[in-house]
């Protein structure tokens, strides 16, 4: 079996892209793989930053098999969160508790 090349997520957005693009590749492979945004929009922002509210829980066990991540993006699987620690950007599933 061929093992497949990781995708190397950035630390930080390309110069002149949103502050979120780097974690497109991310939110990307989540909703391909059966997940959905809660809101009619996948990203918006709010005083503390960006954020995608997803449904389902995250595939922590897929996005490590597919990427490569930099120090700076943390998971928080009991919290069912991806945060970038450079841009105060965040993925999670959305809970209205």
């Amino acid at each position: 079996m061929i093992k497949k090349n990781k995708s190397k997520i950035k630390p930080y957005p390309e110069d002149g892209t949103a502050e979120y693009s780097h974690l497109q590749p991310i939110v990307d492979f989540l909703i391909e793989n059966g997940n959905k945004s809660v809101n009619q929009y996948i990203w918006g922002n709010n005083r503390t930053g960006y954020f995608c509210h997803l449904q389902k829980d995250i595939d922590f066990e897929g996005l490590k098999r597919e990427f490569d991540f930099p120090e700076s993006i943390k998971f928080n699987e009991e919290k069912q969160s991806i945060d970038c620690f450079n841009t105060y950007t965040l993925i999670k599933k959305f809970s209205s508790d």
